[in-house]
């Protein structure tokens, strides 16, 4: 009773807020919450709904899990993938039963992103193909990742915020990810200042262990979900 009273209480804030911002629930499967944009209504500016729906999750989430680990219950980090791109939208189902539902790679690479997340240590992962239309949001860099199945990397990005965006962190991490991308010498050289300085970056740290173990490149190949 006490697990879905509690599960109940984060998930009717967080409901709330993909409606607030304009989102359709697809569904609910145990703790998680499956979300469309730009169905059934058109949305213009939809990527940039979902990063913004994206961030205030986040936030709840965020303050949620310490407020119930203050009370000595050990609720869990909320991770959150965000993509766009084509999906089949609309009614499946039978004579009896119909699921307004979308399907397609987009809905696919979107779950593959939020399942990522605990490998760099971010809570966020957000495609190249969502980014790209968010010139108001500021980002770094994570990786190019070629997900479970797929051949083709993916460009993928943390929110940050635009103070962030101008801090030494943030623009030591851009400098140090341009020359690892470019497979450059100085590389790991870099990342290791970088973790010495912030040891609490968990991307810096994936990134510095990579790197020792004798990995380059920015692209990140991934064999598990």
């Amino acid at each position: 009773k006490i697990l879905v009273l509690l599960l109940n209480e984060y998930l009717d804030v967080v409901c709330q807020l993909v409606m607030s911002h304009g989102g359709t629930i697809d569904k609910i499967v145990g703790d998680a919450v499956h979300v469309i944009f730009n169905a059934p209504i058109d949305q213009p500016d939809h990527p940039a709904r979902a990063v913004n729906c994206a961030l205030a999750i986040d936030r709840f989430a965020t303050e949620f899990m310490l407020k119930k680990r203050q009370q000595g219950l050990d609720f869990g980090i909320t991770r959150i993938g965000v993509n766009s791109g084509p999906a089949v939208v609309g009614n499946f189902g039978g004579s009896s039963r119909f699921d307004y539902t979308a399907h397609g790679d987009a809905i696919n690479t979107a779950a593959r992103l939020e399942s990522v997340n605990r490998y760099f240590g971010t809570r966020i992962c957000v495609s190249g193909n969502t980014a790209q239309h968010c010139p108001a949001h500021f980002f770094r860099p994570i990786g190019a990742l070629v997900l479970k199945g797929k051949t083709e990397a993916i460009e993928t990005y943390e929110p940050v915020s635009e103070e962030e965006s101008h801090s030494p962190r943030v623009e030591r991490y851009l400098a140090a990810y341009e020359h690892l991308k470019n497979e450059q010498p100085d590389a790991g050289r870099m990342f290791s200042e970088l973790l010495e300085a912030y040891p609490d970056d968990p991307l810096v740290q994936y990134h510095a262990d990579r790197i020792s173990r004798g990995e380059t490149g920015a692209t990140i190949a991934f064999d598990k979900k």
